[in-house]
């Protein structure tokens, strides 16, 4: 594998997420080598291990920027920065494995979803449900258990500092997920304080543990400033809600065979977001009549999937959408350009926030 030169451009995405998948799947197996010799344990690391080695691994390289940008190495080259993101990815896959199950994924990433697999596994839907429960929270162990590997040879009160807000993300996104069940059920004849409380949830559920939070983890490695710290979370905070937004345009508008998982799932299981309330707001009796019919039935037909689409574009919808993502975005840029950093530093802060946006799946 190539390894990156000292470049002060960020490094490329492909490489920096193949590097981090190798170093998380080195972890896993090295970390799990220990456990007891049993008959049961080859099935329940294969369930462990099935989210791991795959996906962008953009919160692993937001740890690498917010360490680059407060003074640590070019990206792809600080030990600690990899180290501190193999954590992330191992918090990722825990995530996604209660939120599959939470929303009743059958797929992720073109395979089955853990409580999915669990359960074909024991030809029983309760089981594999449990499973899934266990195994989320297993990963959530070597997350902690990462964390601690990434700062052994850290200051006492720094590592103090990072541990505190990695549990601090954790807690965050459970009460973010909680606020998402509740959204869930939310009527649709509000869709101004609809798109309100959607926002707020896709900001503690997704936008900030994908962008804001790891940028600070990353820069907390380097002690800098609570100037620095209050900007990376302004600029973090934009960009995560711009994130959030583009994944769910991809969740309805994407390809199936990049993203993984049925573009129509999210319209089937009724997930609210800031591009349905939008078009809520914008559309007539008769295509908000049309959406509330298919909006969580799980029987919807794709003809049912496409009239929905067709009216998320007709009413000018995805338009305004893509103009709120862009405005977020510019936000994120414009406090960039206020910071006193290196050019090579803007450089490196500016391309993480257009590559957020500027992705298919």
């Amino acid at each position: 594998m190539q390894k990156p030169n000292r470049s002060t451009t960020i490094v490329n995405p492909s490489w920096f997420a193949r590097e981090i998948h190798q170093r998380t799947l080195s972890f896993f197996d090295n970390e799990t080598r220990s456990f007891s010799d049993h008959r049961y344990l080859p099935g329940f690391l294969q369930l462990a291990r099935s989210y791991l080695g795959e996906g962008k691994a953009y919160r692993a390289l937001a740890v690498s920027v917010g360490n680059f940008i407060a003074g640590g190495g070019p990206i792809g080259t600080d030990e600690r920065a990899l180290q501190l993101g193999v954590a992330m990815e191992l918090y990722q896959a825990s995530a996604l494995v209660h939120d599959d199950l939470i929303d009743n994924s059958p797929t992720r990433r073109g395979h089955d979803s853990t409580h999915i697999a669990a359960a074909r596994k024991f030809n029983d839907a309760d089981t594999g449900e449990a499973v899934a429960i266990l195994i989320g929270d297993f990963l959530l162990s070597l997350n902690q258990l990462a964390t601690t590997r990434a700062l052994a040879v850290t200051d006492a009160a720094v590592a103090n500092h990072i541990h505190a807000y990695m549990a601090r993300i954790s807690a965050e996104v459970a009460w973010g997920q909680y606020l998402d069940v509740l959204t869930e059920h939310a009527p649709l004849d509000n869709p101004e304080s609809l798109q309100r409380d959607v926002t707020d949830v896709i900001a503690l559920k997704s936008g900030h543990y994908s962008v804001m939070r790891p940028l600070i983890l990353g820069a907390l490695l380097q002690s800098p400033d609570r100037e620095l710290l209050r900007a990376i979370e302004t600029v973090g905070k934009s960009w995560g809600l711009a994130f959030q937004m583009r994944d769910d345009v991809i969740g309805i508008f994407g390809d199936a065979e990049l993203t993984g998982k049925p573009t129509s799932s999210d319209i089937r299981e009724g997930k609210r977001t800031v591009l349905l309330a939008l078009t809520l707001q914008l559309a007539n009796d008769q295509q908000i009549e049309t959406i509330a019919s298919v909006l969580g039935n799980p029987d919807a037909s794709e003809d049912h999937i496409d009239a929905v689409r067709e009216i998320i574009r007709e009413t000018g919808a995805f338009h305004r959408h893509e103009e709120i993502i862009k405005e977020y975005v510019t936000k994120g840029h414009d406090i960039v350009d206020t910071l006193d950093l290196t050019p090579a530093q803007t450089q490196v802060l500016r391309q993480f926030g257009d590559l957020l946006v500027q992705r298919v799946h």
